[in-house]
């Protein structure tokens, strides 16, 4: 596995579980849930909700992070460039 594959998972794994987190506590505390058939319900689709956004967030900084090593990628080879010319 590339470097930079375990560092898309990486990053992935964290900012998708301090999302699901912020989606659970943001329903948590706006949704009554008054029955267990409720608190089921709620909590599955505080699940469900949370693995969507945590999904696209991964699609994000999976984009971020393959600019950055593209842009990375293009000053590196500048900098070869210049120095093959130099000599």
């Amino acid at each position: 596995m590339k470097k930079i594959e375990i560092l898309k998972k990486a990053v992935s794994l964290v900012v998708g579980i301090g999302t699901a987190k912020i989606v659970h506590d943001f329903i948590e505390r706006n949704v009554d849930t008054e029955s267990v058939y409720q608190k089921v319900t709620v909590t599955a689709a505080s699940t469900a909700i949370g693995g969507a956004v945590a999904e696209l967030t991964q699609q994000y900084t999976d984009r971020q992070i393959d600019e950055i090593a593209t842009f990375v990628q293009k000053i590196m080879n500048r900098e070869n460039s210049t120095e093959i010319t130099e000599d």
